[in-house]
């Protein structure tokens, strides 16, 4: 892990400590690089952190949360609903979907931060 990737998870995890989770480090993630359980209503995250907004095949169908950072703010979402949104529709026609099984940006457009609204942590 990357002195970067260690940074931004340490600012995801205080972000979920301020929303009341509870946050866990896999000791073999397979794609799960935090758990964060909210006590109070039994919530619990499988959390892939990303440094950007994207989507992955690979992650499809785990019930995996991307999290992600997008100018100030962050971001936790359900990977698989993202997927389903019509502004994401477009970028898994793309070559790099096809051919690479991902998408992602370096920033959010405003239609796509416009949908993302309900996750910012």
């Amino acid at each position: 892990m990357s002195r970067r990737e260690v940074i931004l998870r340490n600012i995801l995890s205080t972000r979920l400590l301020e929303q009341g989770f509870n946050v866990f480090l896999p000791v073999f993630d397979e794609g799960i690089d935090l758990i964060a359980h909210r006590e109070s209503d039994d919530a619990l995250r499988l959390i892939q952190q990303k440094s950007r907004w994207g989507i992955f095949r690979k992650y499809m169908g785990r019930n995996l949360w991307l999290a992600f950072p997008d100018r100030e703010d962050w971001f936790l979402v359900p990977h698989d609903e993202m997927t389903a949104w019509p502004e994401v529709a477009g970028y898994m026609e793309t070559a790099s979907w096809h051919q690479q099984g991902q998408y992602h940006i370096a920033r959010m457009p405003a239609a796509l931060a416009a949908r993302c609204v309900p996750w910012k942590l």
